[in-house]
């Protein structure tokens, strides 16, 4: 970004609803081979120790839903460049401002979106949406979303309400996502501007034990050629609710089984073709990838992302849900 207002490091909203594609089937499809990124010409720039520089402050706004629209349901990709600007345009995140202070919209963000001529994150499925559920995650969807509305403790909220962590994979947000990789013999770190630093060791070494659990897993990557392919597992359930802002997973989902595998590859000087593959038999009927480009920006200034408002937020909001209880009591006792 060439420009960046001071911003509120406020408590996020929590968006439930969230609509993808398929319901319950009644059996599970034979699994999709694993996706392979398409394969990158250039060679960047090597760190001291011989590896692939990728070090930097990167970004990844983008008008791209993970979702294929309706309107734009069969066709994969922009036919160029001005044809996805024009769509853009058209398709840019509300910037009125008089409609009220309910969520942050575009007048308080000075965003630089990421040119991307999918016409969807999500690469495959080819049709640009999320697999079908299996029966059994449809299920354990429903019952974690009726339930979460159940305030009775701080452990009820989101993850990133609670500003412990925000997901990974990560999806486009609306604000502070600047991202720093930076490099050691052995080691790559993502650290991303809110909340989460991801230390990811290159030495080989296997997974840690099952029964260690952790919000953004556990992360051992390797190269391949000049791409970091980075490999997930441990995910903790307790990230179940997705939905909200940078969320690349819809409401209700537990991550708990996932297996990531991300491909950061190197295009230019200035882009990182960032792909994210999602395996999980118990949840979906077979993986998903999505592909969002990273693009490097030296002019922006990562901030303290001072999340927790006075550690008031969560108190008072509580306090808010037992009034409401004692009101809705004294209401049905009274019949006013």
């Amino acid at each position: 970004m060439s420009h960046r207002g001071c911003v509120s490091a406020v408590l996020p909203a929590l968006v439930i609803a969230a609509s993808f594609a398929g319901g319950p089937v009644t059996a599970q499809a034979p699994a999709a081979r694993p996706f392979t990124p398409p394969p990158s010409t250039y060679s960047p720039p090597r760190t001291p120790w011989g590896d692939p520089d990728l070090m930097g402050v990167w970004d990844y706004q983008s008008v791209i839903q993970m979702e294929r629209p309706g309107d734009l349901a069969g066709k994969a990709r922009f036919a160029n460049e001005a044809d996805y600007q024009a769509w853009a345009r058209a398709n840019a995140p509300n910037r009125e401002n008089e409609k009220g202070v309910g969520a942050y919209n575009e007048w308080w963000n000075g965003r630089n979106f990421v040119s991307n001529l999918n016409t969807s994150l999500i690469v495959d499925p080819p049709d640009g949406r999320y697999p079908p559920l299996t029966p059994a995650a449809e299920q354990r969807r429903k019952e974690i979303l009726a339930r979460a509305n159940e305030l009775a403790s701080w452990e009820d909220y989101h993850a990133l309400m609670r500003c412990l962590a925000s997901q990974t994979p990560n999806a486009p947000q609306a604000y502070n996502s600047g991202t720093y990789i930076s490099q050691s013999p052995g080691w790559v770190a993502i650290i991303r501007e809110r909340l989460d630093t991801r230390l990811i060791p290159l030495d080989g070494r296997p997974h840690i034990g099952e029964n260690i659990r952790h919000w953004n897993g556990d992360p051992v990557g390797r190269w391949e050629g000049n791409t970091l392919v980075v490999d997930t597992t441990n995910f903790t359930d307790k990230q179940r609710l997705g939905g909200g802002s940078g969320a690349s997973v819809p409401a209700g989902v537990p991550f708990g089984s996932f297996h990531l595998i991300e491909h950061f590859v190197p295009v230019s000087p200035t882009r990182i073709e960032y792909y994210a593959t999602v395996i999980d038999p118990t949840t979906w009927t077979r993986p998903w990838t999505f592909n969002l480009p990273w693009e490097r920006d030296p002019d922006y200034k990562i901030f303290e992302y001072a999340c927790h408002e006075g550690n008031q937020a969560l108190t008072n909001s509580l306090r808010g849900e037992r009034v409401q209880e004692a009101r809705a009591a004294r209401e049905r006792e009274t019949g006013k």
